[in-house]
């Protein structure tokens, strides 16, 4: 079960903004939204009575929080049925909770209710579109009760069905969809199945940053760089504790793998240049790539079974040569010549993620959990750095209790006016504009952190949150109303020790902390090596937001070869088995390097379907 971190202090105690790092924690899958339902309505045609109300007709509308803001809906009734349901208003996630919301409406129009299945991955979403639900049907006068009925379970036997094919790909993320796309381009007849009802996983979640050396591109933007560099850059970041095979794979093949993506006759993807560093933004972020490579798979031919979660490889003699799956209304035998497990990493899986990452908050892809090891026991493969996970600052705890990058905001906050952390006793700790590493080895010691910024930097913040379709003005009015008694912590005052007291921050501790912030300033450095330019004001009003240490990318996995072939413990590759993307370990050591993580994803699937093709014609 999945781990988010959650703080609940009771009212006569302390607030919300004062809980320490070790915190309580339940299930990805479920998160809640605990806010106030609107309710609207367009009545067309009524029969009022004194006693009740008999709706034979008309357009009622409902609307509820859902993942970054409210999910409305109108449903169009004619007696005690709803014929029609539209999603006027949404700002879900691309590919995630905005591919969820067809599935929700189909449920609930065949099944005439609003209590419909969560569909997995997506269940802030699910839980905002049945409480949209609610409220319309409460307007139009019909029986809740009646239309809060669950989704009967189907009774009848699942379908066999068998498949040939050349190649099974287990999972479409970055990852599965490269390799599907390279090995339909190469001649290979494709099967690629997903378990969540929507692709993309983490890839769909990222910013899409993806590093590009040795491209054409990059030759052709003028950035130096070279394979050499780059791998030199991977293990100074990742501590020496990075697989050196795994990144020779990828230092010798990205700047090939880039070059296919971005081709018309490639992958035909749509990224952003000029660049002034070694990685490119795929346009639309990560959702937008995974629209495109999906499109692209179907496009060539590959045949995309979504909701179908691969149950076990199919082993002969040693070698694999296919899998197994359930879909929702087929049990499927796919016979193969190859499969390329692309399921993404662990991070939620808690059985595989050390204990000492659990106490952070979780921020990865609800599928994560670690499909491809387990499989992958079948055939004794070895694994390799299971014990690193990705852990990055900058994070806010969502209403939903998920964990979400502050990037954005944080970098604006600091360029436009004075912003510094503190700690739980009102203390500055670390130098809050250097390195990632020594940031998060800084945040570990510490039971809390706190932002604190001025009006400047706190519009700031926000413009830079906003502008990522984070969240939303009408988020941050809500969580400034809601003054530290849940997530996320913003809380606001005219001074800065309205702020503390809000905070319950040992009294003075926080106006000496700017002060000395102040004289800093003045000094051009402080005590941490923070080079300092801009002030805080000297008059309010002042805001402090909580910022936590999130996971989600897991470094470890399945070790591969140079050909991208899944190794046993006796470092021997198992026939017809093949890995891609974060399902593989050891590229990164301790912890990523930026547009590393998104880069090998579409380095290792294109490689991976590359070599398979070639070694099955």
């Amino acid at each position: 079960m999945k781990k988010l971190v959650s703080v609940l202090l009771a009212s006569s105690l302390l607030l919300a903004g004062c809980a320490s790092g070790s915190t309580s924690a339940t299930t990805a899958a479920q998160e809640t939204t605990g806010a106030a339902q609107e309710i609207t309505t367009a009545p067309q045609t009524e029969k009022e009575t004194e006693a009740e109300t008999t709706v034979t007709g008309g357009v009622f509308t409902g609307k509820a929080p859902g993942f970054h803001g409210d999910i409305a809906v109108e449903i169009t009734v004619d007696g005690e049925a709803i014929t029609d349901i539209q999603v006027t208003e949404h700002t879900e996630t691309e590919n995630i909770g905005e591919a969820a919301l067809p599935i929700l409406v189909r449920q609930a129009l065949d099944n005439q209710t609003i209590m419909v299945d969560t569909v997995a991955g997506a269940t802030v979403t699910s839980d905002g579109f049945r409480a949209a639900m609610e409220a319309a049907v409460k307007s139009a006068g019909l029986d809740v009760d009646k239309m809060s009925q669950a989704v009967a379970a189907a009774q009848t036997e699942k379908e066999e069905i068998t498949l040939d094919t050349d190649l099974v790909v287990v999972g479409a993320g970055g990852a599965g969809l490269t390799a599907s796309l390279s090995a339909l381009q190469n001649g290979a007849k494709v099967v690629l199945l997903e378990k969540m009802s929507f692709a993309g996983g983490a890839s769909a979640m990222a910013g899409a940053g993806t590093t590009a050396t040795g491209s054409k591109w990059l030759a052709e933007d003028g950035v130096e760089d070279s394979p050499e560099k780059l791998k030199e850059d991977l293990l100074k970041n990742g501590h020496n504790f990075n697989h050196e095979p795994t990144v020779d794979i990828f230092v010798n093949t990205v700047g090939e793998a880039f070059d296919w993506l971005v081709d018309p006759e490639g992958a035909n993807v749509e990224y952003q240049r000029p660049t002034t560093s070694r990685t490119y933004s795929g346009v639309g972020r990560g959702a937008g790539v995974v629209k495109t490579l999906l499109e692209h798979v179907e496009e060539a031919g590959g045949q995309v079974l979504m909701s179908t979660p691969a149950t076990e490889l199919i082993v002969t003699d040693g070698k694999v040569t296919g899998v197994k799956a359930e879909g929702e209304k087929a049990l499927y035998t796919i016979n193969a010549k190859a499969v390329i497990l692309a399921t993404g990493g662990f991070g939620a899986n808690d059985d595989l993620v050390p204990e000492e990452f659990q106490k952070f908050v979780y921020a990865g892809a609800a599928g994560a959990t670690g499909d491809a090891i387990e499989m992958a026991k079948a055939v004794d493969a070895d694994l390799i750095n299971m014990e690193f996970v990705n852990v990055q600052p900058n994070s806010i705890v969502l209403p939903s209790g998920l964990g979400q990058y502050c990037n954005p905001g944080v970098g604006g906050a600091y360029k436009t006016s004075g912003a510094f952390m503190v700690d739980e006793k009102g203390q500055r700790f670390a130098n809050e504009q250097g390195g990632a590493y020594e940031l998060i080895q800084a945040m570990k010691e510490k039971e809390a952190s706190y932002l604190i910024l001025d009006e400047a930097s706190f519009t700031a913040f926000n413009e830079g949150m906003k502008g990522s379709k984070i969240y939303t003005d009408e988020d941050v009015t809500t969580w400034l109303e809601n003054n530290g008694a849940s997530n996320p912590v913003m809380v606001g005052g005219e001074t800065l020790e309205d702020v503390a007291k809000v905070l319950n921050l040992p009294e003075g501790a926080l106006s000496a902390a700017a002060e000395a912030y102040n004289q800093a300033v003045d000094a051009g450095t402080d005590e941490f090596g923070r080079n300092l330019t801009l002030k805080i004001s000297d008059d309010g009003p002042y805001y402090a937001i909580q910022m936590w240490l999130r996971y989600y990318a897991t470094l470890g996995g399945l070790h591969v070869n140079e050909q991208m072939q899944v190794l046993n413990t006796a470092q021997e590759p198992v026939e017809g088995l093949y890995a891609a993307g974060e399902a593989v370990g050891g590229l990164e050591g301790d912890i990523y390097l930026g547009g590393s993580l998104f880069g090998w994803a579409m380095t290792s699937g294109y490689k991976a379907g590359t070599c398979v093709s070639e070694a099955i014609q």
